[in-house]
């Protein structure tokens, strides 16, 4: 599926050129959008460090999830910056959905909010990568809400979650999309949309005056909408 892309500082947009209905055998409409995510990295995942498909639904499009800078003076929740209202995290073997914010330094925010599994997931971290898949309805901010029509999506690898006034016992980790982790994708859920790794993400970054180890060096990853039961 061929698709459109524009890209504005460091936010990529894009969306599908065809988009469709797909259907039952017996003319049944199918209403169930999925989103598809996967990142494959340089090395095997460290079981122990977090990975995680960062969302983000307001729709704004010119702001999106990023990575937390390797110097800054506050780590929030020490998972990722930016703007975001989501996140699947794969830690320890485990897919969760949470429902989640950035945090401002000095104000005290909502806790996260765990929302179960994705839709679905696939764990073949023995060969370097992850997936899971979403419908779009896990994603509305409140039940009522119609799903959202466009997200801004980052994949965020963080070798160890260090929160304010905590000092990590190794030196963070941590990568994105482009070379500073700062690039993320501003999706249309469009059926048919797919996107892969076209000169967006590369191996090798340096974060912090460290080359990354190969276990948080995200190396490829995709995303896809489409039609699903």
């Amino acid at each position: 599926m061929k698709y459109r892309t524009a890209l504005v500082g460091s936010l990529i947009v894009l969306s599908a050129l065809v988009c469709g209905c797909a259907k039952y055998p017996g003319g049944t409409l199918v209403t169930r959008r999925l989103l598809d995510l996967r990142m494959t990295l340089r090395g095997v995942p460290d079981p122990n460090a977090y990975y995680l498909f960062v969302i983000d639904t307001n729709g704004r499009g010119g702001d999106g999830p990023q990575v937390i800078a390797p110097l800054t003076s506050f780590l929030g929740n020490g998972r990722a910056t930016g703007s975001y209202t989501h996140y699947v995290e794969y830690h320890q073997g485990r897919f969760e959905l949470f429902k989640d914010q950035p945090e401002e330094e000095g104000v005290t925010p909502p806790p996260r909010e765990a929302l179960g599994d994705p839709f679905a997931f696939d764990d073949s971290s023995s060969s370097g990568s992850l997936s899971c898949t979403l419908d779009l309805t896990q994603l509305r901010q409140n039940t009522t809400d119609p799903s959202p029509t466009q997200l801004e999506v980052n994949f965020i690898t963080v070798n160890e979650i260090v929160l304010p006034g905590e000092t990590p016992p190794v030196p963070r980790q941590s990568d994105g999309l482009g070379l500073d982790g700062n690039t993320f994708l501003v999706l249309r859920m469009e059926n048919g949309l797919v996107v892969t790794n076209t000169g967006i993400e590369g191996t090798g970054e340096v974060f912090g005056g460290q080359q990354l180890d190969a276990a948080y060096d995200i190396a490829d990853f995709s995303a896809a909408v489409r039609d699903g039961s």
